[in-house]
């Protein structure tokens, strides 16, 4: 997942190590779109939304 997917409320997490990032702003331009290349990745693998 790329920040422009996020949406306000989810939580990303690592499965190797457990940390979590919380969205406490999702992106409502075209800004972010273009700045975010790619998964966002902890310990080497893209993070996952947390179920």
């Amino acid at each position: 997942m790329n920040c422009s997917e996020l949406r306000d409320g989810q939580t990303l997490v690592c499965e190797r190590c457990g940390l979590e990032l919380k969205v406490i702003s999702e992106c409502t331009d075209d800004s972010c779109s273009t700045g975010c290349v790619g998964d966002i990745d902890c310990c080497g693998e893209p993070m996952k939304l947390k179920e």
